[in-house]
């Protein structure tokens, strides 16, 4: 509720763990230094202890999302009472080892013994991470001791992470625990922040989402966060949320030592410890990491850190929280922030009501495919709906509800529009007094945002609105998006609104604002590398808005003194913004084996598979979306893809969404099955499953990480790419040859210099393959670049014209 008032990019004070957020305090910095030596031995037990909040798991969630996979295999299981069988059977779960029909204890031992010597013939070794290990009973204890003895060659096959509150320290000093003991290579005790480091630690969290000292926080503010708190991050996290609210709340501009300490003593009636009439004072405890080594009694090294008097705990109780709508079936239940994958791994359940009667099941075989598409038409859109329901209740930032004077809106039809008005929102939010840069959805959020993760690398960005554009039902969506988009804007009344795309949706919304006598304002004018068909859109939204902000490149320039457009609507910027979104990106792009690694694909395809240069199997990339589309438009798609002509295979990436029609595409059609396969889940695969992976010429795997499909599209030898979508801008900066599909038209082209379509033709596997070819042709004297270009400046000199613009437009209005 409160980030938007505070102009922040998301909620700074989670208590879920997020790496992204990791503070790296004396005594956490300490720990990881400790911990990544322990996994370099690769050996034994690391144990890692701390109260509870003390932020163990964040600190082995990033020394996990930093190991080289291809080296070590991490597996975790959060333990609670589990038995030593109990313990096996969930270790061998969480490598992904298929299920076993023999549950004996002695074949559950050789099955694992059998997966971690196969995996040790690759290089690599396993790593096991036990989460509340203060649970587990002494005779599982024992267990993961005794797994440890396995050994190929006098290198071990297993380590483990033993991570928990301090009652595992005393569980490890037991006299029956001696030999574990001596298996010990690295042990530490995180202990609370001091009052320096919990000031640190708030301005560090605060920064990552876009605080720009609003709220300031007064005297003595951070000595009684830390006061009440006692120093340990999650009892922080829950304080600071509750104190920031309440200064939203209240209206106030400063968090004071007042405003904490009232809100303070309201959690502390809430949660009903009366007795607890003061703060409690914390002493700080010292980490105190220990390196035994045989044959030194290991006894002493197992002497936990020194610990603090136990005295009663003030344990601060959030609001409850808003319970987002469930998706609707057959979708499972989404828990992450970001839009998650849908698996459909059971069998489609169809209701009684659709099921044919017996007599009548030779008919529906002998249907026709139109006839067929018709009957699946229904229950492919209700599993795409449900998708793209389940991404935008799980897609984070939303309007609240309060003034939004300070807000300015931005319309994006595309992934390419949405990115580049995120970087333009960090290039607003480094003005230092930017407005609120609200992104407006015009497709199907999906199609607009599907990344996650993005917080980290455009913090400034926030995702406000999805009207819900349908390509199949443009008549009903035009009344959606004039009746939606109005009824936000009367509510939030935005500053300005910007637009960036020339689709029918933009049209419809552009129209919308202007009749409600809201600024319009115009980005990329004089531009045309849209399909023609959008030509006349984009000169009618240009006619009706009031700036124009065009690159200082002669074409668009000579466009737009065609159209007779005044010079004072126009604002000269040095390059198109494509380079700087590209750019903010980039330093997030890994190398294509790492990228495949990361999402459970082949790693031997690409330009080079290993630090030897090893020639890798070619690949060419597709980013295609099915959102939307009638279903023989989306077999018209599928089809094409299918018979690309490359020597290796087809990789596409996909959203959510269109994950979960190819599961329903492909059971209805053997001959598709047999050449596309939807790669799902993580951890090791079955045997067949490889083997359909290698049989398949298209490979289909959801990528919601922009920076991991960027990193895939550098390593393919060609693209095929939706139009409008952000990996067309990379392709077209790194000179990748790549094709564009318009899928609503079932139309392939290619693109030239400027980005205007060349050789338009219908789609099929025939046309999709001589543009393909010309587009590699057309290439061939340009190889593709290591990087693309630094920062243009572009985006920063939007900026700069937007503050301007508006500042002369509100002084105007005062003035009148």
């Amino acid at each position: 509720m409160y980030e938007s008032a505070f102009g922040f990019s998301g909620p700074p004070f989670q208590l879920n763990p997020d790496p992204a957020f990791y503070f790296n305090s004396r005594g956490h910095g300490r720990a990881l230094a400790y911990l990544q030596y322990g996994v370099a031995q690769g050996e034994g037990f690391i144990v890692i202890t701390g109260e509870i909040g003390a932020g163990k798991t964040t600190l082995v969630r990033m020394l996990l999302d930093g190991l080289d996979r291809q080296k070590v295999l991490p597996a975790q299981i959060v333990s609670t009472q589990l038995e030593s069988g109990e313990l096996l059977q969930s270790i061998i779960t969480a490598f992904g080892i298929p299920s076993q029909n023999n549950t004996s204890k002695a074949h559950l031992i050789a099955t694992l013994e059998a997966f971690l010597t196969a995996l040790a013939a690759q290089g690599r070794h396993a790593l096991l991470v036990v989460d509340e290990a203060q649970n587990l009973e002494p005779r599982a204890v024992e267990e993961l001791r005794m797994l440890s003895n396995f050994q190929l060659g006098n290198h071990s096959l297993l380590q483990s992470f033993l991570v928990g509150q301090p009652e595992l320290r005393r569980l490890l000093e037991s006299p029956s625990m001696e030999q574990l003991r001596q298996r010990v290579t690295a042990s530490c005790h995180l202990g609370p922040l001091s009052l320096e480091e919990t000031q640190a630690y708030i301005e560090h969290r605060l920064r990552r989402v876009g605080w720009t000292q609003h709220p300031a926080f007064g005297a003595g503010a951070f000595e009684s966060l830390y006061r009440w708190s006692g120093g340990v991050p999650r009892r922080l996290n829950r304080l600071a949320n509750r104190v920031l609210l309440a200064a939203f709340l209240d209206g106030a501009e400063a968090v004071s030592a007042d405003l904490i300490e009232r809100t303070a003593g309201e959690l502390r009636a809430e949660i009903g410890e009366g007795g607890l009439e003061v703060p409690i004072p914390v002493v700080a405890v010292a980490e105190t990491p220990v390196v035994p080594a045989p044959p030194v009694p290991a006894a002493p090294a197992m002497t936990p850190s020194p610990m603090l008097v136990e005295q009663p705990v003030l344990t601060f109780i959030e609001p409850p929280p808003l319970v987002a709508p469930a998706a609707p079936e057959p979708m499972a239940p989404i828990a992450s922030e970001s839009p998650a994958p849908v698996v459909l791994d059971a069998p489609v359940t169809v209701e009684a009501d659709d099921v044919e009667p017996p007599a009548e099941v030779e008919v529906e075989i002998e249907l026709d495919a139109q006839s067929q598409a018709a009957l699946m038409a229904p229950r492919l859109r209700s599993v795409s709906d449900a998708a793209v329901k389940a991404a935008r209740v799980h897609a984070a930032g939303r309007l609240s509800r309060r003034d939004s004077r300070d807000k300015v809106f931005c319309l994006a039809d595309s992934t390419s529009g949405a990115l580049k008005f995120a970087a333009l929102a960090q290039a607003m939010a480094e003005q230092g007094r930017s407005p609120r840069m609200m992104l407006v959805s015009l497709g199907p959020l999906p199609r607009v945002w599907p990344w996650s993760g993005m917080g980290r690398v455009l913090p400034a960005m926030e995702i406000g609105l999805d009207l819900e554009w349908s390509d199949s039902d443009p008549d009903a969506s035009v009344d959606k998006i004039t009746e939606g988009f109005g009824h936000f804007a009367e509510e939030y009344k935005p500053l300005a609104v910007v637009s960036l795309g020339s689709s029918d949706a933009m049209v419809a919304c552009c129209l919308a604002a202007q009749q409600r006598g809201l600024p319009l304002i115009r980005l990329e004018a004089g531009e045309r590398p849209a399909p023609a068909r959008h030509g006349l859109n984009a000169t009618l939204i240009e006619q009706m808005s009031d700036l124009l902000c065009v690159a200082s490149v002669p074409s668009p320039l000579r466009f737009l003194a065609r159209q007779g457009t005044l010079p004072e609507r126009i604002a000269c910027v040095p390059d198109q913004l494509r380079t700087d979104a590209v750019a903010a990106v980039w330093p997030e792009v890994m190398t294509p084996d790492r990228a495949f690694l990361r999402n459970g694909l082949p790693m031997y395809l690409g330009p080079t598979w290993s630090v030897n240069g090893v020639n890798g199997t070619p690949y060419v990339l597709a980013a295609c979306s099915l959102i939307g589309l009638p279903i023989d438009r989306a077999l018209t798609v599928v089809r094409a893809l299918a018979q690309v002509h490359c020597d290796g295979k087809v990789i596409w990436v996909v959203d959510a969404p269109t994950q979960a029609m190819l599961v329903e595409l492909l059971a209805a059609d053997t001959y598709l099955a047999e050449r596309v396969f939807v790669v799902q889940g993580d951890g090791l695969r079955r045997a067949e499953v490889r083997a359909r992976m290698d049989a398949a010429t298209v490979l289909c795997r959801e990528v919601a990480s922009l920076p991991e499909q960027i990193s895939l599209l550098h390593g393919a030898n060609g693209a095929v790419l939706d139009a409008g979508h952000a990996l067309v801008d990379v392709a077209g900066l790194l000179d990748l040859p790549f094709v564009s599909l318009e899928s609503a038209q079932s139309l392939v082209s290619r693109r030239n210099a400027h980005g205007a379509a060349l050789d338009v033709r219908a789609l099929d596997g025939d046309a999709l393959n001589a543009v393909l070819v010309d587009a590699r042709a057309a290439a061939a004297g340009h190889p593709v670049l290591v990087e693309p270009a630094n920062t243009s400046g572009a985006a920063a000199g939007i900026a700069e014209h937007l503050l301007a613009w508006i500042d002369t437009r509100q002084q105007a209005a005062m003035v009148a």
